[in-house]
């Protein structure tokens, strides 16, 4: 016989995006079950190395951003960004980023963002343990370890999960909602039946994790870089420091429809990091990769849902990747959490796919075009010429020349304001629309606005306290005019059960982008409406909110 186990939220996969789900649940204080097909303790991909502003955003809500600022490099090592002829070799350009001491510091090219949480380089193999930790201090949250959904059936109201366990073992969870959070490959994706669309092969990579106390030394007298891109005759590929000392992971490209093993293993790694035989270093962990741009057809079925690489795939220019995905897993939180908890009408439940499916569509465009960028920089059709690596004035020019093409290229990937606070959502059932249009983005560049589906923008109410701090997981109606009237907001809300904190502001303290008096701010810190009065139809607002469906004839 299976055994039996219930929780109101059903989670496949404890990566980053699962768990990060789950503890947003379980913070709403609903009951979560995780099951993850790796071995408890067993190590992730290293894959993922930049952890976004607009995630440790969310990671101070969860009480953890300071654990993951502090973990993986050390205080002093920078995490700039090199192109070069190999580790050893000439630079042709260099994009200056902060070692964690040097944050505070100006000048850097993503110092002037409005957040309270500057991104962060740090391995997933750091990240993942700090997120464990946290899931497994909530008593609500339960954890099954070789464990994999196998199959689901679902009434208007619940569902049963059927899952198999490493051992040979059935499990059936009877639940409210299942979200596969279980990766590319992902088996609730396949159960649900759900295609993915769009560039099955853009890139492919051979990465290696190896330990070698000899590398860092490659760097000579130059300050050492946290991420280094290298173009050569032999090999391209990159390097990144993952604990600034003596672990690093390195990526080699594998050209054209090349099997992978063609890739010379051991000559590759020596190619991208311009050493000979003599050299000594020790593999830790290979992974053959594809980079895709791939996103799901629709990310739902019934009480069924898909985040992150489930539901979408694409090459990890910008390290959006995750960051995507657990942005996802936020607004998957919020319309789950609304509807058990029983404030929301289901129909909130279509939010998740609507807001979040053409973001994931936006990204991953703005993601390729940056690898076109690059591939017409660095001529993709042929062998990069030896002149790259060689020294003296005629290699100098070279290198000066494709430099200034890259750095001009890619500091917006690696400061992506566009992807971490442009981004809006601009079809959504439940967002109070008022006819003005949001301002456009790149993935470099982002304008604060306070238009419905735009983020809220960042201030800080005091040293230290950003005006995130100050709101509610579902909604805040923010008011910067203690003299307006919100008592019918307040009324409608609470006949209908939403659930509305306020928060007062003093209108000093808000940036001029705040033209309005009054604004309704999620919990994901999407703005749902604005206006300088309560509305005269408050309690058809607060319908929307909720995600009532108009009523039928």
């Amino acid at each position: 016989m299976a055994e039996a186990l219930r929780a109101t939220v059903i989670v496949a996969g404890a990566g980053p995006v699962g768990m990060s789900l789950a503890i947003d649940a379980a913070m709403r204080g609903l009951d979560v079950t995780v099951v993850e097909a790796r071995r408890a303790g067993e190590p992730p991909s290293t894959k993922c190395n930049t952890v976004a502003a607009r995630t440790l955003e969310t990671f101070r809500r969860f009480g953890v951003a300071d654990k993951i600022r502090a973990a993986g490099l050390p205080d002093d090592y920078p995490t700039d960004v090199i192109y070069a002829s190999s580790l050893s070799g000439p630079e042709f350009t260099r994009i200056a980023m902060p070692a964690r001491r040097e944050r505070a510091k100006l000048g850097y090219i993503d110092s002037g963002w409005q957040t309270p949480e500057p991104m962060v380089r740090v391995s997933q193999i750091y990240l993942e343990p700090i997120l464990l930790q946290r899931m497994q201090e909530f008593p609500n949250i339960r954890l099954l370890n070789e464990t994999t959904v196998e199959g689901y059936t679902q009434t208007a109201d619940g569902i049963t999960v059927t899952c198999a366990r490493e051992s040979g073992e059935t499990v059936e969870i009877h639940g409210r909602f299942l979200a596969g959070c279980d990766g590319g490959r992902s088996a609730t994706r396949k159960v649900m039946g759900v295609s993915l669309s769009g560039d099955a092969v853009i890139s492919r990579t051979r990465s290696t994790l190896i330990r070698s106390p000899d590398l860092k030394r490659l760097f000579g007298s130059r300050r050492p870089a946290w991420m280094s891109w290298i173009v050569n005759h032999k090999a391209q590929g990159n390097v990144v420091a993952i604990n600034g000392e003596d672990v690093w992971l390195v990526h080699r490209a594998v050209r054209g429809d090349m099997p992978f093993e063609q890739l010379a293993f051991d000559q590759s790694i020596r190619d991208v990091l311009g050493v000979g035989p003599e050299f000594r270093y020790e593999v830790l962990h290979h992974e053959d990769w594809i980079g895709r741009r791939l996103v799901a057809d629709r990310f739902r079925d019934g009480n069924v849902f898909i985040a992150g690489d489930a539901a979408h795939l694409w090459v990890p220019y910008a390290g959006y990747g995750m960051n995507a995905g657990i942005a996802d897993a936020m607004n998957l939180s919020f319309v789950l959490s609304g509807v058990a908890r029983g404030w929301a009408d289901t129909g909130l439940l279509d939010a998740y796919e609507a807001e979040r499916q053409p973001i994931t569509e936006q990204v991953s465009r703005h993601a390729i075009a940056k690898v076109m960028e690059n591939a017409a920089a660095l001529g993709a059709r042929g062998t990069p010429p030896k002149i790259l690596a060689r020294r003296g004035p005629v290699g100098a020019l070279v290198r000066w020349l494709l430099g200034r093409k890259l750095y001009r290229i890619n500091v917006p990937q690696f400061a992506p304001a566009g992807l971490n606070f442009g981004y809006y959502y601009e079809a959504s059932p439940v967002i109070a629309y008022d006819g003005e249009n949001a301002p456009l983005y790149t993935m470099g560049e982002a304008t604060p606005s306070t238009v419905p589906g735009c983020r809220m923008p960042h201030f800080w109410l005091a040293k230290g306290v950003s005006v995130y701090d100050r709101l509610s997981s579902d909604y805040t109606l923010v008011r910067f005019d203690p003299e307006v009237d919100i008592q019918p907001l307040r009324d409608a809300a609470k006949v209908a059960g939403l659930p509305l904190a306020v928060l007062d502001i003093d209108q000093k303290l808000a940036p001029a982008v705040f033209r309005q008096k009054l604004l309704i701010v999620r919990g994901d810190q999407h703005i749902a409406w604005r206006g300088d009065a309560a509305p005269a139809d408050a309690a058809g607002l607060v319908a929307r909110l909720r995600g009532a469906r108009p009523a039928t004839a």
